[in-house]
């Protein structure tokens, strides 16, 4: 297909999925569980991988995930429109791990199945939700294909109920924090539109594009504040590893983005930190020039981490879980 008079093409949808992805275990799930930030963007909450094709009863989760607070996410995939018995697999899952999200990814959600799900969101308590996504690939012309994760069902008033709710029992002093963050990814947003603006709440971090690795965040702490790469890969063996090879290239990575980092590898804790700190800055008494300038300052680090060690943590930690999966699947063996 050719462009019209102002040179711009068609954005056209694949009739069919598998065309990309032929088997939804052996093609899709992985896929989907190395690049966990999409779906985190889509929906607007980071998610870690805890595991794939995870046993629950008699049958076997896609990808089990965490959010940010700890709480378990189940994902269940359907390269196909969605079904009863895809629905009922997702509230074994969901009651099996005592889920506090469900997510259910298809390439077209029923009508009756997304009444399935808004009932959930309104008759369950507030810490328990339900995301229908449907799934489709897209390309313009010979151009690369790219996945489209649309959310057709959310909890109700998601975005702004988890904003209210904060709102009314936060401090004055979070309130500032989440405008600072506001303002950050604001100019991300036309500066570096590659990182996706995440939904802000009330509180001392807010954390953004994740991956199998963990997730990137800005987080006032009794330390100061900082821009982080907080490495959690659902395993702390695996943590660890990804953490201790990176550390092992360390000045490498240093003369790569051009700063200093803490190393942090919290030996006591599932996760572990690096982090580039801004000496001094306090939001409370910083004046409408400082807090600019450390407004500048958070986008140019998050920007020069995310281009120079992305990648690199991707692999490590795609790695660092495949090894020790072959480790735990050898072990059942014997």
């Amino acid at each position: 297909m050719g462009t019209d008079a102002y040179g711009l093409g068609r954005l056209e949808r694949l009739n069919n999925p598998r065309t990309v992805w032929q088997h939804e275990a052996g093609d899709f799930t992985p896929w989907l569980a190395e690049n966990i930030d999409l779906l985190s963007e889509a929906i607007g909450l980071s998610l870690t991988v805890v595991g794939q094709e995870v046993l629950v009863g008699d049958f076997r989760l896609d990808i089990h995930a965490t959010d940010p607070d700890g709480k378990n996410v189940i994902i269940e995939n359907q390269l196909e429109p969605s079904d009863h018995a895809h629905l009922g697999q997702l509230l074994v899952y969901a009651s099996g791990l005592e889920a506090s999200t469900a997510i259910w990814l298809t390439t077209r959600l029923r009508e009756d199945h997304r009444s399935a799900l808004n009932w959930l969101n309104e008759r369950t308590d507030a810490d328990v939700r339900a995301f229908g996504i449907e799934v489709s690939v897209v390309h313009i012309g010979d151009s690369l294909r790219a996945p489209v994760l649309d959310v057709v069902v959310e909890p109700n008033d998601w975005a702004k109920s988890v904003k209210e709710t904060s709102k009314a029992v936060a401090s004055p002093k979070n309130h500032q924090r989440m405008a600072f963050f506001e303002d950050v990814f604001e100019l991300m947003r036309t500066t570096y539109p590659v990182i996706r603006t995440p939904k802000t709440h009330v509180t001392n971090w807010c954390s953004f594009a994740s991956g199998p690795f963990g997730y990137y965040s800005l987080s006032f702490s009794k330390q100061g504040y900082r821009v982080e790469i907080y490495l959690d890969t659902g395993s702390k063996e695996s943590t660890k590893q990804v953490f201790d090879q990176l550390a092992v290239e360390s000045e490498l990575v240093r003369q790569a983005v051009g700063f200093d980092l803490d190393w942090e590898r919290l030996n006591s804790n599932h996760g572990s930190r690096i982090a580039t700190y801004l000496n001094d800055f306090d939001l409370e008494t910083a004046d409408e020039n400082t807090r600019q300038q450390a407004v500048e300052w958070s986008v140019d680090r998050a920007v020069v981490l995310h281009q120079r060690l992305d990648d690199r943590m991707r692999s490590l930690a795609t790695a660092a879980k495949k090894a020790e999966k072959f480790v735990g699947q050898s072990g059942d063996a014997q």
